[in-house]
């Protein structure tokens, strides 16, 4: 059995057009992983430039100044320090009339560069998050707040749940008494207090997620004529004909594939993770992900966050793997086969969804959509199934165990039961 599965695993990648593809698709996400960190430029208010790691390190710097234990009483005093060192010098009560941009504005003119740059530090604008209306400055949210708003912080924070519901994805989706209740009891099993800080390696990782459809693509290259090249090519009538033809020899293709696209996945996701780790750094893993975003609704770490994410590419990965061989298994054509799981993979993220929920959340289980950290872990995504409600990564997980679990059969079978002449 062994020496079937190495036998088909070298049949496998011994096409030119595979071959090719697996290389170059590593050849990509090592240069684009590259670039990720060599064009990474930042700007600070002063006017100063940063850029490659030098933009890193500065950004790191930056959430440092702010990192550590936000507990109720410190963001209510972080709050008030703020709104001292702003108010001291422009009028509070002039912010309700202003413009954004004039606002910006005023304050540049009556700051030093230095106080310009910490008073748009990105931790007053998470600080004020629970509070902020859309195109506000910082400044004019803080004008707004009171005290008393201030020393409830954490249940102004969970509102942002209840209001996200309310709000039903702009109209477009009517979150049932189940669905409500889901992320109420998510929202209320969040770490208190949370955890304020710099997790910019595991960031970047949930950010280029996205680049690991191209190893989905690659593996279904790599697959698709698995068992259609037998049929095209005629070999089907010498394979099927040899004794271990119905049995063994199609459970070691359909091993090879699998532990083909579960290696070949591990080496991607491994460039992106390890260029990000390296460059970005390894700390804030256990940051909580509230942190990087206030308004999800989940009780993980900014760690377990990136590596959630990764595993859910995964889990498509293998999902798209056994489709393709199922497919390949009941036509001769691999064009046919090919163009079916470029269509499933990466022209599923060109379909708008024109404010239809339903067809929102369909789109939302392809990988290019949900590879993504607002979709994933700030959209409410959730799937009523009678009295049972999943969150968009247990539909993922379901959705593609199933595909594994219906399409392998079907490719086994299909290809055991083929009739020749």
């Amino acid at each position: 059995m062994a020496r079937l599965i190495l036998f088909e695993l070298k049949k496998m990648l011994s096409r030119r057009v595979a071959l090719a593809a697996n290389v170059g698709v590593v050849v990509f996400l090592v240069a684009i992983m590259a670039l990720n960190v060599t064009q990474n430029r930042t700007v600070n208010l002063a006017g100063e430039e940063f850029n490659g790691v030098e933009a890193i390190a500065y950004n790191r710097s930056e959430a440092e100044r702010h990192a550590g234990v936000v507990t109720a009483e410190r963001a209510a005093e972080d709050i008030a320090a703020y709104q001292e060192m702003v108010f001291s010098r422009i009028d509070r009560d002039a912010m309700g009339e202003m413009t954004g941009a004039a606002v910006f504005s005023l304050i540049e003119q009556s700051f030093s560069s230095e106080e310009f740059d910490e008073i748009y530090n990105s931790y007053w604008s998470w600080l004020f998050r629970p509070w902020r209306i859309s195109g506000e400055e910082p400044a004019q949210t803080a004008a707004r707040v009171t005290p008393e708003m201030a020393a409830d912080w954490y249940g102004a924070a969970d509102d942002l749940t209840q209001a996200a519901l309310d709000d039903g994805q702009g109209g477009m989706w009517e979150y049932s008494e189940a669905e409500r209740a889901y992320w109420t009891g998510m929202r209320s099993s969040v770490p208190e207090p949370i955890e304020y800080g710099y997790s910019g390696g595991w960031g970047n990782v949930v950010d280029c997620a996205s680049f690991l459809v191209f190893p989905i693509l690659v593996a279904c290259v790599t697959l698709a004529p698995t068992f259609s090249f037998e049929y095209s090519s005629g070999a089907d009538a010498v394979v099927l004909a040899t004794r271990r033809g119905r049995s063994t020899l199609v459970a070691a293709k359909v091993a090879a594939a699998l532990a083909y696209a579960t290696v070949y996945f591990a080496l991607c996701a491994g460039i992106i993770i390890g260029v990000s780790l390296v460059f970005y750094g390894a700390d804030g893993f256990g940051l909580s992900i509230q942190s990087m975003a206030l308004t999800s609704p989940y009780p993980l770490t900014a760690g377990q966050a990136a590596l959630a994410c990764v595993g859910l590419m995964y889990a498509a990965c293998l999902g798209f793997s056994c489709l393709t061989l199922a497919l390949s298994s009941r036509t001769p054509s691999t064009l046919a086969v090919f163009l079916t799981d470029v269509a499933l993979v990466l022209l599923t993220g060109l379909v708008p969804s024109a404010g239809v929920g339903a067809l929102e959340r369909a789109l939302a289980l392809f990988p290019i959509n949900f590879s993504n950290f607002s979709m994933l872990f700030s959209a409410l995504e959730s799937y009523p199934l009678g009295p049972v409600v999943l969150d968009l990564i247990g539909m993922v997980l379901l959705v593609y165990a199933a595909l594994a679990l219906v399409a392998t059969p079907v490719a086994a079978v299909s290809f055991r039961r083929r009739q020749v002449a």
